[in-house]
């Protein structure tokens, strides 16, 4: 057996590979496949100063605070892991205190694929300026009816905004499979109860969609980060507006502010909204929204005595934005009932 090393695992090779985006999602899925399939075991390289190689076959970003390419923009575009460190040491940095970490996940874009902001295409000079979502999305099939499940998927994988892929056990929904029979030995379990069916149930991708089917897509959309945070802030800035009109709240300012939570990327910014009756503060905390009335010289606490969440004098936490809704009702209520008792 030859010890002559694939181009995927060799300088040379790595450096081919970094003069088009393309070229580097290739060599990125033959590590996988190296790594993961065969169980080579591969050597280690740190990529145009912002992606990492391991010996296992994945591609990890680079997510410490110390970002080589930053830092050095001459740094080499490929570097073993032993020259990658004594670059740094013969920049002046001390190695033994210099950390760097990278991701697991394979984060480049595809090239097919456009930011679905700007509509912009990936290259291999911008490609690091990626935020990727996941999201699991169904989608009505009807303009598929009488076609085969193949056709739908190599329609929407031909599509650009995002990348779409069924499940490999495919996930096919109708009201014509729900079963509400209890199960043999779960009797308070139904059968089908939402009308999901896939490859157990006979799927295949030679499947006629039938009127009424809708298909569960694994959705990865690809945004540059300036793009990400504007359409994060312009989608919660919406959510917002239409939780304070839905309760009474007209002609609200939105001004957008940090997040008070969690600073990522992927956390939308929370909102300090100006009202007819005062100032509020509100956003996303973990699974719950903050609504935070301080501001207000207000006290609304007594209006959530029946509400066993999170709260205090100046602040209460809404589980979604149908409770966000019913809290500031009852809070534009209030306001409505004290400004009449005042007027008498």
């Amino acid at each position: 057996m030859s010890d002559r090393k694939a181009p995927y695992d060799t300088n040379e090779g790595i450096q081919r590979a970094v003069k088009t985006l393309h070229k580097l999602n290739e060599l990125v899925a033959n590590r996988h496949r190296a790594g993961y399939e065969r169980h080579e075991r591969l050597k280690e390289f740190y990529v145009l100063g912002r992606w990492r190689t391991d010996s296992c076959g994945n591609f990890g970003k680079i997510i410490s605070e110390f970002i080589p390419k930053l830092k050095f923009p001459q740094i080499p575009d490929v570097l073993t892991n032993e020259e990658f460190w004594a670059f740094l040491g013969a920049q002046g940095l001390d190695v033994e205190k210099t950390f760097v970490s990278s991701g697991m996940s394979n984060d480049l874009p595809p090239d097919d694929i456009v930011c679905c902001v700007c509509q912009q295409s990936w290259t291999i000079e911008n490609c690091h300026d990626v935020v990727i979502t996941h999201q699991h999305q169904d989608f009505s099939l009807s303009e598929f009816v009488g076609r085969q499940l193949w056709e739908v998927q190599r329609v929407y994988g031909m599509r650009i905004d995002a990348c779409y892929r069924m499940q490999p056990d495919i996930l096919i929904r109708n009201d014509r499979f729900i079963d509400l029979r209890p199960e043999p030995e779960f009797e308070t379990l139904k059968r089908n109860e939402h009308g999901w069916v896939g490859k157990e149930d006979g799927v295949t991708e030679n499947y006629v969609i039938q009127s009424g089917d809708d298909g569960f897509f694994n959705v990865w959309h690809f945004h540059h980060h300036a793009c990400s945070r504007k359409k994060l802030e312009a989608d919660m800035r919406q959510q917002f507006r239409d939780v304070l009109t839905k309760a009474g709240f007209a002609n609200t300012i939105l001004k957008s502010i940090p997040n008070q939570y969690c600073p990522c990327e992927h956390c939308a910014p929370w909102f300090v909204v100006r009202t007819e009756h005062g100032t509020f503060t509100i956003g996303w905390r973990k699974r719950v929204i903050n609504i935070d009335w301080k501001a207000t010289g207000k006290n609304f606490l007594p209006l959530f005595d029946d509400q066993d969440v999170t709260k205090d004098n100046h602040l209460i936490h809404a589980w979604g934005y149908e409770k966000a809704t019913e809290y500031f009702t009852r809070i534009k209520g209030f306001l409505i009932q004290s400004e009449a008792l005042t007027q008498r």
